[in-house]
């Protein structure tokens, strides 16, 4: 990790955010070899990894996402460390009792998903990144000023430096200076509620079955990590219930959580690393302009039920990856805005698309109207008795499906 030491530096690409979007960006387009590429990071370090406790942000990887890390090299030494994979998944509805299970047997695969620490994903891809000798990290870099230039873009620093580059990439995310520097509208709503993300040990083991019930105030999720009694917790709610569990003892907590679970893995125990996040949906209004290209948090955030941000993001930067990589073939500029329109139409519909379904599960499920609840009831058994269709809703839900970036596909044509 560097500071900068000249007043003006020069690139091909800049990448300005150093999450797990923007570094994943960065380790794709060093198999690119001709391009000089820099990652501007405000924090003056990442959360370091330890293999002693559990960081409690986590994300849920697709199939899809993982063939994206192992395309890059980076998924086998994530796997030495710490990585929890699922073959089951059981979702229900507390008020219908309706109930759907998933089950890796029902399509060709070895896993639905894996469970992996956010600050271990980091190390891992940070690792990977100091020993390309294409890419440079820079930490510490606070940015006042961009610049839209004819033939470039300009960062301007705190203490006067300049980064200049062919192409800005806004990976800064869902409050993303650049996106607003840019001038690039969005489109925003507070849902009131707080997502809590913890730790927990349960009484129980997991079986490395993922699990989420559906309850009046919104959906309860449990994500089954390596240790066979501990999970990841993602439990939204509404700013008041969840700001009461804030200043709860953590006996009264840990009930709460373990009656809300209907006890499925037995009574919680503990809770660690928790935190309150609230949530919003927004998309960006465009995902670029000349010279500059929105992925991640940074273009887009939908409700967590799913837990299919981070892979939305590993999604964009795999189909950012194909366009830059077609127009070098094809001996065009990358910064053409026609290059650039083509990743935005293919990753806009694609993740609008995914906000909407998202919304819709929510908003049925969370319904109290008596037809909406007969309709939950009669859709969920439908989907549980119609093979084909189950099958296919876990073929989408794992990042199996059509028009897939190079670096999502598997090798039997995914």
């Amino acid at each position: 990790m560097k500071t900068p030491s000249a007043l003006f530096k020069s690139y091909d690409i800049i990448i300005v955010g150093g999450g797990i979007v923007g570094l994943t960006l960065a380790c794709a387009l060093a198999r690119l070899t001709s391009l000089r590429i820099a990652i501007l990071e405000a924090q003056s370090q990442f959360t370091p990894w330890s293999s002693l406790h559990y960081h409690s942000r986590v994300s849920a990887i697709t199939l899809a996402s993982q063939r994206i890390f192992q395309a890059l090299g980076v998924w086998h030494e994530m796997q030495t460390k710490r990585v929890s994979s699922f073959k089951k998944m059981h979702v229900w509805d507390a008020k219908t009792r309706a109930k759907l299970d998933f089950d890796v047997n029902e399509i060709a695969e070895t896993e639905l998903g894996f469970i992996i620490e956010n600050n271990l994903i980091q190390s891992v891809l940070e690792k990977h990144i100091q020993q390309c000798p294409s890419i440079t990290l820079f930490t510490s870099i606070i940015l006042k000023r961009l610049i839209e230039n004819k033939n470039n873009i300009e960062l301007i620093t705190d203490n006067n430096g300049i980064f200049a580059a062919n192409l800005v990439v806004a990976a800064d995310g869902v409050n993303s200076w650049v996106r607003q520097q840019a001038g690039i509208g969005l489109d925003r709503y507070d849902y009131q509620q707080i997502a809590i993300v913890a730790t927990v040990k349960t009484a129980l083991p997991h079986q490395h079955i993922a699990q989420q019930v559906f309850l009046e105030t919104g959906p309860l999720a449990f994500l089954p990590l390596s240790d066979p009694h501990t999970s990841s917790i993602v439990w939204t709610l509404p700013v008041a219930e969840a700001q009461q569990y804030k200043t709860m003892g953590q006996e009264g907590f840990k009930n709460s959580l373990s009656q809300a679970f209907e006890y499925k893995l037995g009574c919680v125990q503990s809770i660690e690393e928790c935190s309150f996040l609230p949530i919003v949906k927004q998309q960006a209004m465009q995902y670029m302009k000349s010279h500059l290209a929105l992925v991640g948090d940074a273009a887009h955030v939908i409700h967590p039920l799913a837990g299919q941000g981070v892979n939305m993001g590993l999604l964009d930067v795999a189909s950012l990856f194909d366009v830059i990589m077609q127009a070098m073939h094809d001996n065009k500029s990358f910064t053409n805005d026609f290059v650039l329109r083509r990743y935005e139409r293919w990753r806009k519909a694609d993740n609008f698309a995914m906000a909407i379904g998202v919304d819709l599960i929510k908003n049925v499920f969370m319904s109290d109207r008596a037809l909406i609840k007969l309709l939950r009831s009669s859709g969920i058994k439908m989907v549980s008795e119609l093979g084909w269709l189950k099958k296919a809703m876990i073929s989408h839900a794992v990042g199996n499906r059509i028009e897939l970036p190079t670096l999502a596909r598997s090798s039997n044509g995914h």
